[in-house]
């Protein structure tokens, strides 16, 4: 048995089925999403659509959990959590001979004293931390890798080299000079935002 072939035509909706003609309710328009910025350069099409924006908004969120994934993997081979492995890295990196200020990981970090000295108890616990008094202002403490602790952030250095070299592979030099910036502001912005929030 053939049938008749069903026709659409739009506005008004009409549906021809053979010899028959059926005439339908025109559709509701279609829903368009209000503009979630309202800043002209952020805006594409004229101002018109923010879609490049939400798009990054998306893009970020899916790059920073998947970098503290990574960053949970490095964490884990030296048998420390994430936030753990953060304060060391920062005190690996910018101790000098006298250590590092816990106010200053806190600020590399963007994160509270009390969240640095939290884990830096336990750090210092596990052995991988000395705390001490800073002999230039005894209001302050100071943080240090301990000597027998170097050697395993030395051998995770192959790893974290690895993993950052796949994860940057497509980022060239001004690339990464212009994140760095923006990445930056987008930080104190970010900051200052939460804060008016009241969470």
């Amino acid at each position: 048995m053939v049938h008749d072939p069903i026709v659409l035509v739009h506005d008004p909706i009409v549906l021809v089925h053979g010899s028959k003609i059926i005439v339908m309710k025109k559709m509701p328009k279609q829903f368009k999403s209000p503009l979630s910025i309202t800043r002209k350069p952020l805006l594409d099409s004229k101002g018109k659509t923010d879609k490049q924006f939400r798009q990054l908004i998306y893009d970020l969120s899916v790059a920073g959990a998947k970098l503290e994934i990574a960053r949970a993997h490095l964490a884990r081979q030296l048998g420390v959590t994430s936030p753990q492995y953060n304060i060391l890295m920062v005190v690996a990196q910018y101790q000098n001979s006298l250590g590092i200020t816990i106010s200053d990981v806190a600020n590399h970090l963007h994160v509270t004293l009390s969240h640095v000295t939290t884990e830096a108890k336990k750090l210092e616990k596990g052995g991988w931390l000395s705390t001490f008094v800073n002999p230039n202002d005894r209001r302050a403490r100071m943080l240090q890798i301990n000597p027998n602790a170097t050697e395993k952030i030395v051998v995770l250095g192959q790893s974290q080299r690895i993993i950052n070299d796949d994860l940057f592979q497509n980022i060239g030099k001004a690339e990464f000079d212009n994140i760095c910036k923006t990445l930056s502001k987008l930080v104190d912005d970010f900051t200052k935002t939460i804060k008016k929030l009241k969470l």
